[in-house]
């Protein structure tokens, strides 16, 4: 009877462990398959590692190429010819892929426990932000760019593990974003310059809504997803600089008009997104030749505005960049090498979420 006793119980145990092996296997998968590519609303990763390396303060600074994101009227101050190649990555709830990275050396190790506890602790929100942008700029008056944007996020993350066949429900929206712009700059006196930025916006969206489970099988509860009909925008920008003066300041309007992309092939509140009208206003100053110091309020006018500070620190081949951008530290560097300008930022949201931004070309 003690022997029958002891077999049961390791069969109960075996029985548990297989359970809880399916189990924790169906939740890599699964939150391997919403980290690749499916998911997400849309957040804006705006270009530029030196702007982003000061804290966003660099309205009242634009003085390289990605200006046509922050004052386009910053054009008049780069140069005959300018090209800039750079990416930049977000992300939300970083915790989560760490506790990923340690459930599978828990699993490496046999520790199911461990594996289980940890498989609990992966919840949403979870999300990447990538954006690509490329800018050409010419004869200090022109400038075309693109930027395009994406945002994965993953809305429900739900793990039934007491059913006969466990599964993960999954809820998540996926967001991308091309502006095309025709940027175009003019000093209009000594002082000042205006810009001006003309966008051909185009977007797609992917909404699914779907359960995995053990065995293997998914059901789909809800799909959707489509291009947007394409919207026409515009910024306009100034930048004011007095001869002899330290200081500078810009003012930048973007979206004046507040586009709105509509989904003809999507219904409800995915149907259509706002790119809403955001006022930027900055002030820099330079006390002594290598060192710029300068302050940004972002989205006046409205219940989000953000503030923003920074510095750089120019030693001619290498230039270091610090900054706060709404209370969170960033910290940059450039380094110029013959006609090359390499540049890296990097900083986290509410110390936690990444944000990673490199110059992979520029001239």
């Amino acid at each position: 009877m003690a022997k029958r006793g002891k077999l049961n119980h390791e069969e109960l145990n075996r029985n548990r462990r297989n359970k809880m092996r399916k189990w924790v296997a169906l939740v890599v998968a699964s939150i391997l398959m919403v980290t690749t590519g499916i998911a997400p609303a849309f957040a804006f990763v705006r270009p530029g590692t030196k702007a982003m390396g000061m804290g966003g303060a660099f309205t009242a600074i634009a003085d390289d190429l990605t200006c046509v994101f922050w004052n386009p009227a910053g054009l008049v101050q780069t140069g005959l010819f300018d090209l800039d190649i750079s990416i930049a990555a977000g992300g939300e709830n970083i915790e989560n892929i760490q506790n990923l990275y340690q459930l599978y050396q828990a699993l490496e190790e046999k520790n199911y426990s461990a594996a289980e506890e940890l498989a609990e602790k992966i919840a949403p929100p979870m999300g990447l932000e990538p954006t690509l942008s490329v800018a050409i700029g010419l004869a200090r008056r022109f400038a075309i760019s693109g930027a395009l944007q994406a945002d994965f996020s993953v809305e429900t993350f739900n793990l039934e593990s007491s059913s006969p066949n466990p599964y993960v429900e999954i809820e998540d929206v996926e967001t991308a974003l091309l502006p095309i712009y025709l940027s175009l700059a003019h000093r209009v006196s000594e002082n000042l310059s205006l810009g001006l930025n003309l966008k051909y916006i185009q977007a797609a969206r992917h909404s699914s809504h779907f359960k995995i489970f053990a065995d293997g099988t998914t059901e789909t509860i809800s799909e959707v997803g489509g291009y947007s009909e394409p919207a026409i925008s515009f910024d306009i920008g100034a930048l004011y600089q007095k001869e002899k003066s330290p200081f500078s300041w810009g003012i930048m309007v973007e979206n004046v008009v507040e586009p709105e992309l509509n989904f003809p092939d999507i219904s409800g509140e995915l149907s259509s997104m706002r790119l809403s009208r955001s006022v930027n206003l900055g002030i820099s100053l330079r006390p002594v030749p290598f060192l710029t110091l300068a302050a940004d309020a972002h989205n006046l006018l409205t219940n989000d505005t953000t503030y923003h500070v920074g510095a750089e620190v120019d030693l001619k081949l290498i230039k270091l960049r610090a900054g706060f951008n709404n209370g969170n530290l960033t910290l940059g560097a450039g380094l110029k090498i013959l006609i090359l300008d390499l540049q890296a930022t990097y900083y986290q949201k509410n110390n936690q979420d990444p944000y990673i931004s490199l110059v992979i070309f520029k001239i």
